[in-house]
């Protein structure tokens, strides 16, 4: 599925679309087919974060940012308006940030916060701006998809 086609959509197949892609990464993470998985838990190395992931963790943040800022810009000039593609490439930060919260979700990012808690405060952050509804939904659709631990 291309990412304009999921920008393009009704937020009921949105959801339908995130939950199958939730699915899918959850089998994955569980080793659903993997006739080499052991069963055992993961070590405990792949709930942290490497800093390149950290580092992709704020780029998702800025770009999401950056979307939400053009989007309330264009409430007072409809010229800022973000483009198609500044929206496909917002809306891909936020696959990239809903798959790393869902892979690693506990993954600690320090003072108590881990990834699952950066996407809720990136949420969180947003419904008190201007931001694109779309983009709030579909990030609480992911974060509502990724399992409790």
């Amino acid at each position: 599925m291309r990412l304009r086609d999921l920008v393009a959509r009704t937020p009921r197949s949105r959801a339908l679309a995130i939950g199958a892609t939730a699915l899918a990464l959850l089998g994955g993470a569980l080793g659903c087919g993997d006739e080499e998985s052991s069963g055992e838990p993961a070590a405990a190395t792949d709930t942290k974060l490497t800093s390149e992931e950290r580092r992709s963790l704020a780029d998702y943040d800025r770009r999401i940012q950056a979307h939400c800022l053009s989007v309330g810009r264009s409430l007072i000039d409809p010229r800022a308006a973000p483009s198609a593609r500044q929206q496909e490439r917002a809306f891909a930060a936020a696959d990239e940030l809903i798959a790393l919260a869902a892979a690693k979700p506990t993954a600690p990012l320090g003072a108590g916060q881990d990834t699952r808690l950066f996407l809720s405060d990136v949420i969180e952050n947003l419904e008190g701006s201007n931001c694109d509804p779309r983009m709030i939904s579909y990030l609480a659709q992911g974060l509502a998809a990724i399992p409790p631990q």
